[in-house]
């Protein structure tokens, strides 16, 4: 009985989270006109594909079954020979069969959110979704419930904007899990690359067992040093042989970027998370809170460190910031920055004051620093003390947070982005560097 009570409750609070979706999936009356003008525009391929089957006498198409998100079988057709194979799915949408975007079929929910989802709402499997849009582009601020109830609740210019930057994700992006090396290091540009998902770099970073036994004493291992890894990075250790040999000392590097999951692909590696700081911090907190952990904010402009910190406390009630302290230290008092922050007992020290002025800083004072681990963090104060804005959302999810950042400073970021982006690619996709070693 206890059993069964607790059900009923865990099926109650679901009914009444996803109370606010809405009972039709706007959108989706466009599927059939759309799949007809794409059928209509792809017929020449249609056609070799058809005189292909005949030649070679071979079925037309061949079935795909799959399971989506709420356990439903679903069946989709591919041709079996030809150009555009997968193009067959379009026969689907134009059927009625499943939706251009719907229930994802990468993942399963569980029982009581399916039968609270199937009560709620009438939708079909998609071959596209919010929750796939953000697993290709490596995002990780929302749940997959919390993506799917968004989506659902998404008008029809909501549905159109879904459709163009999945395929647009598709094209950058794609996951062919099968072709993509798994492993935990990745090797890019001659960098040892950790291959975390957020949740595995934020155990890396919150991680309280690094004391050893030696003798019957406590010998304290050194600050553990995070560095993240993304294109403006990647450009200066090519041309600075000095900054390659800082960021190779680091004992973590975090793939940062959509920059990286391209080089990664183009490796032949699958990149399973955007480890960027920014999306990172809010996971942080609330680790550090769960752990009795505390942050120190050391770096950027006068106030900007506390100002952050402060916000973030609001945000995430019981956060412990053991300090803070700005980053324009004309004086060259290290000494005192360095005494405060190990008065001040933190667990997690954040650097921020770019490259490769931060990572040289975590390397010449290291020893002397005496938190679990530090991370260099970039401009990741000036987002959550309000300096500067964070870009749309629809911009992150197609990778190109870079056009905000450029509109925001076009001067300032004129040579990072508008001259290095291409450069990176240069070096990525022309010269081969991406999986060789480049010092």
């Amino acid at each position: 009985m206890k059993n069964i009570k607790l059900s009923l409750q865990t099926v109650a609070q679901t009914f009444k989270h996803y109370d606010s979706i809405k009972h039709s999936y706007s959108g989706t009356f466009i599927d059939r006109p759309l799949a007809i003008i794409l059928i209509f525009l792809l017929l020449p391929c249609f056609l070799i594909n058809i005189f292909l089957a005949l030649v070679t006498r071979r079925n037309l198409f061949l079935m795909q079954y799959k399971t989506d998100a709420l356990n439903r079988q679903v069946i989709l057709h591919t041709f079996s020979c030809g150009i555009l194979l997968k193009s067959a799915i379009l026969f689907d949408i134009c059927l009625g069969k499943i939706s251009f975007c719907g229930i994802p079929m990468t993942h399963t929910f569980s029982p009581s959110i399916q039968f609270c989802i199937l009560n709620q709402i009438k939708s079909k499997a998609g071959i596209f979704s919010l929750y796939d849009l953000h697993l290709k582009t490596g995002l990780t601020v929302m749940s997959k419930e919390q993506l799917l109830e968004q989506q659902l609740n998404g008008n029809v210019a909501d549905y159109l904007a879904l459709i163009m930057k999945s395929f647009m994700s598709s094209c950058l992006y794609d996951r062919t899990i099968n072709k993509l090396k798994k492993t935990k290091i990745l090797s890019l540009f001659g960098l040892k690359v950790n291959n975390t998902t957020m949740d595995e770099a934020i155990c890396w970073i919150t991680k309280t067992n690094r004391h050893k036994q030696t003798s019957n004493k406590t010998q304290t291992n050194k600050t553990q040093l995070g560095f993240f890894i993304n294109v403006h990075s990647i450009n200066l250790s090519i041309s600075n042989t000095e900054f390659f040999k800082k960021l190779s000392k680091a004992n973590a590097l975090f793939a940062d970027g959509s920059g990286m999951r391209l080089a990664a692909k183009k490796a032949g590696f699958l990149l399973r998370g955007n480890n960027n700081g920014t999306d990172m911090l809010p996971y942080l907190c609330r680790r550090c809170i769960e752990s009795n952990q505390s942050l120190y904010f050391f770096g950027a402009s006068p106030g900007v460190a506390a100002k952050a910190a402060n916000n973030l406390i609001v945000q995430f009630p019981g956060l412990d910031v053991a300090g803070t302290a700005h980053g324009y230290n004309k004086d060259n008092n290290d000494e005192q920055i360095i005494a405060a922050i190990n008065n001040s007992g933190c667990d997690v020290l954040l650097v921020a004051m770019g490259s490769p002025v931060q990572e040289q800083w975590l390397l010449d004072h290291r020893d002397q620093l005496q938190c679990k681990t530090a991370l260099a963090v970039g401009g990741l104060f000036d987002f959550y003390s309000g300096s500067i804005s964070r870009s749309p959302m629809w911009l992150r999810e197609i990778g190109m947070e870079w056009v905000w950042r450029l509109i925001q400073e076009p001067i300032n970021k004129f040579f990072r982005y508008v001259i290095g982006n291409p450069l990176f690619l240069y070096r990525t996709f022309i010269l081969g560097l991406v999986n060789t070693g480049v010092k």
